[in-house]
């Protein structure tokens, strides 16, 4: 033990004066570590606290929904059977009073809800229930509304408004209800009415195709595992079209979105720990050959391997506790101003603790990675013998002989340390197949470039020499004995490749985002409009400079007779647009051009001039809830005849960018059937109110639904964790070029040294410096031949593990990148050698040896 403490003493009084050396070395360590210990903790707290408020988040145990009809008496039996059960109906309204109208997240509820938790009001008696407070009362049904939407409605507690043709008193104000979470993402403000007051709307009918109603049978377990009884309860049915879910599979999309996000965060997490990893490489195998000296001197003194060994691990170790202790810090400061934010978004309350779980394997993985890629440097100055002093060639450790490395001994460690930070990693993704493909893409990297760069040393044996002097030395020092090429190819091509997979990772997760973002999202929208009214509409948009777009999209109503020949009531839907596209009659539209908020996910759209055959897209959710595919035929009745289509593609798209619908035809199909228009007006932000107006005066019989407002508010979280992953894209980024600097410096010395002896020999500056700038360009431009495919690969790996949508490329950004990778990498060779072109060449080379 003596030993080991006076071991690590001499190792860390060694390091005195060289700290600044080490900044680039825990920087990198340190981002790293904080973007894991980060993620990790808001993680974690997210799934803790699904976990243990699952059943309240849910308002039950189990919700079981379909969007067609009401549940069976005997459906409702069953249901029953398993304990105490609350119905819930979802559906869109119009809202109105003499001075404005809204859209309406309406929510009827009935007897027993909620069966946990309570609806947020001050008007609410405590341990009241809903359907008794909004009971009849004098000829009216009370409601409890949104304050936003009784501000927009011009209206107050106590007042009279308009829902769905209905008038209902205002009985207090709605701030929450305590199932919100699994509601998923809502068009409208909402408002609680009772079941009896939704069976006396005047107009049940959504003013927006495709918005119909959601019943929903909240279940409170007498006793079981929900997750068990889930399945249970799913085959009694017997009906795909029911969907059993827990609070688990049912928190809504934006739970999926911060999953999406979180694993984003520990994929860079995991990149930038690597890239730090490449880091502690350079900078140890430049200080371990910069101490060859200093190493064979303690060797002839009589310090054994294993001495010198734990010498510099000490000072490994200790940089090492150093960046991965800042990291931690940051990580965990971040996290506490992350949970608030997530989880008001999320809808799901955090803790705001800090689990001691995350930081202790955040930490844990920025040592070992620390450890694993010090090892071969640290192996490579143990080789060190004494008679290094007499013999040495430069300022450079000698390679160790890959046969070296053939015994336990030397492998061991570095294969535990590879294990090891596999289950770390395997505990902070969830995903051992993620880590498992992230690792060989890492060996993958390492061994193609070292393959590559060899057969470019190889080709440059065989080529003539060149006339260009420049050239001719650049040439020879990438194949010359010692040379830095193999360091500086590797490091330069693994940052690079961990830094193209960032950010073509990022721009699909954004891209995942925006598809439920907003690109055109209208302000107002107007249904069941007429010819002339179109005409009086883009008129009105034409001369009013407040308007910034009027769109009107035809379309008419139609059944689903048939799907490849088999009978629609035969068919078993699944899921909400499945059980839609089967309920009766749906809205049906016809498409010259694909809407900018739509992408195709399947097939193609077809091209402007199209007059062949009928061709219908469907919804990309159409393909499992039917089990259609491309090329399909689907068969629709309208109004008495029956057209088949067949399935050109399948497409994503959002009400936030526009105005879409499930089933869309081409051309030529529809359109001598009568249509009718649904139309819609994009304001100039900010002037909306006052366009509503206009609205009003110019076409008084026409209802605008004011939907911009409730688009805006889904959108803002999105728009605001496609934000944050390119902040954190970014910060990948620059974690990244730190290390592409650090790469460079690799061999500096040694490059120096030969410098110095050709200018002795009569080689002139310039030609010193443009050597210099040339080989480091070419030896990227080998890195990022190799690494830039790569890289793309592995983003394509990740996008179709985690996101499961089209693969696109950051073509000019990676373009970019690769150019500013270039310059870089021959500016920054060439500037290392600058000291070497100062006066008298003997007192640099006394400097150099001395230090």
């Amino acid at each position: 033990m003596n030993r080991l403490l006076a071991t690590i003493r001499v190792g860390l009084l060694d390091m005195r004066g060289d700290w600044r050396r080490f900044a680039l070395l825990i920087v990198c360590l340190a981002i790293g570590t904080a973007l894991v210990a980060g993620v990790s903790l808001v993680g974690a707290s997210l799934r803790q606290a699904i976990e243990r408020d699952a059943a309240l988040l849910m308002g039950g145990s189990l919700e079981l929904t379909r969007s067609d009809r009401l549940a069976t008496p005997e459906e409702l039996s069953l249901i029953n059977g398993y304990g105490q059960v609350a119905m819930v109906v979802d559906s869109n309204v119009r809202a109105e009073t003499f001075e404005a109208t809204a859209f309406v997240d309406l929510i009827a509820v009935g007897e027993g809800y909620p069966l946990l938790g309570r609806v947020d009001s001050p008007q609410l008696p405590e341990n009241s229930k809903p359907l008794k407070f909004l009971e009849e009362r004098d000829g009216q049904f009370g409601a409890l509304v949104d304050p936003l939407m009784l501000d927009s409605l011009g209206a107050a507690v106590g007042d009279t408004i308009s829902i769905g043709g209905t008038d209902f008193e205002v009985r207090g104000i709605l701030r929450a209800v305590p199932d919100a979470p699994v509601r998923g993402l809502r068009l409208g403000s909402p408002a609680l009415i009772s079941l009896p007051a939704l069976a006396e709307l005047a107009d049940r009918t959504s003013p927006l195709p495709g918005l119909g109603n959601v019943f929903r049978y909240k279940l409170l377990l007498a006793d079981g595992d929900p997750e068990v009884v889930k399945d249970e309860i799913a085959a009694a049915l017997g009906d795909t079209a029911w969907q059993v879910r827990s609070a688990r599979d049912g928190l809504g999309d934006m739970v999926r979105y911060y999953d999406l996000f979180m694993r984003f965060l520990v994929v860079v997490g995991l990149v930038s720990l690597f890239v730090g990893g490449v880091s502690v490489w350079t900078v140890i195998s430049t200080y371990i050959g910069e101490r060859t000296i200093t190493i064979a001197t303690m060797r002839s003194l009589g310090a054994s391997r294993r001495r010198v060994m734990g010498h510099f691990l000490a000072q490994v170790g200790t940089l090492a506790l150093i960046g991965v202790g800042i990291g931690l810090m940051i990580g965990a400061i971040g996290a506490l101003v992350a949970m608030p934010i997530v989880g008001s978004a999320a809808g799901v309350p955090l803790s705001g603790a800090l689990e001691p779980v995350p930081l202790l394997v955040a930490g844990a993985a920025g040592l070992v990675v620390a450890f694993a890629f010090s090892y071969l440097p640290l192996t490579q100055g143990q080789m060190i013998s004494p008679a290094t002093l007499f013999r040495s060639k430069g300022v450079g450790a000698d390679p160790v002989p890959w046969r070296e490395w053939l015994s336990v001994s030397r492998l061991g460690p570095l294969v535990v340390a590879l294990a090891l930070f596999f289950w770390l990693a395997s505990i902070m993704t969830n995903d051992p197949v993620l880590v498992a493909g992230f690792g060989i893409a890492c060996a993958a990297s390492v061994v193609l470039l070292r393959l590559v760069l060899a057969g470019v040393r190889a080709l440059v044996r065989r080529l003539p020499e060149a006339r260009w002097a420049v050239l001719r030395r650049a040439l020879k020092q990438i194949d010359a004995p010692g040379s830095s090429a193999p360091a500086v190819v590797v490091s330069v091509g693994l940052a690079l490749t961990m830094l193209t997979m960032v950010l073509s990772f990022e721009l699909n997760l954004r891209n995942e985002y925006l598809g439920a973002s907003a690109f055109d999202a209208p302000s107002f929208v107007a249904p069941d409009l007429f010819d002339d009214e179109v005409e009086l509409l883009q008129a009105l948009g034409d001369r009013d400079p407040e308007i910034e777009e009027v769109t009107a999209v035809p379309m008419l109503r139609g059944t689903v007779a048939a799907v490849n020949g088999d009978a629609a009531a035969t068919l078993r839907p699944r899921g909400a647009a499945a059980s839609f596209l089967l309920s009766g009659e749906i809205p049906l539209a016809y498409r010259q051009d694909l809407p900018s908020a739509s992408r195709i996910v399947a097939g193609s759209w077809w091209p402007a001039d199209y007059s062949g055959d009928a061709l219908v897209s469907l919804h990309q959710d159409l393909r499992s809830g039917l089990g259609v595919s491309l090329g399909d035929q689907v068969t629709f009745s309208i109004f008495g005849d029956e057209v088949t289509a067949t399935v050109a593609s399948f497409r994503d798209y959002s009400w936030q960018g526009g105005i879409d619908v499930l089933v869309t035809f081409s051309p030529g199909v529809i359109e001598d059937y009568p249509l009718t228009l649904l139309g819609a007006v994009t304001a100039v932000s900010g002037r909306e109110d006052a366009v509503e107006l206009r609205l009003a005066d110019e076409l008084p019989d026409v209802r605008f639904i004011p939907i911009g407002e409730t688009l805006q508010k889904i959108t803002l979280a999105l728009q605001q964790l496609s934000l944050a992953a390119s902040i954190v894209g970014g910060v990948a980024v620059a974690n990244g070029l730190l290390v592409l600097i650090g790469s460079l410096l690799t061999g500096r010395k040694q490059r120096q040294a030969d410098a110095v002896v050709m200018r002795v020999i009569g080689v002139r500056v310039p030609t010193l410096v443009g050597t210099a700038l040339l080989e480091h360009v070419l030896l990227a431009l080998v890195a990022a031949v190799v690494a830039v495919p790569l890289g793309i690969g592995l983003a394509w790996f990740l996008t179709a593990l985690l996101l499961q949508v089209e693969f696109a490329l950051p073509v000019m950004s990676l373009a970019i990148f690769a150019l500013v990778a270039l310059l870089l990498s021959g500016v920054l060779g060439a500037t290392t050698i600058l000291p070497a072109t100062r006066p008298r060449p003997a007192l640099f080379l006394r400097q150099l040896t001395a230090e």
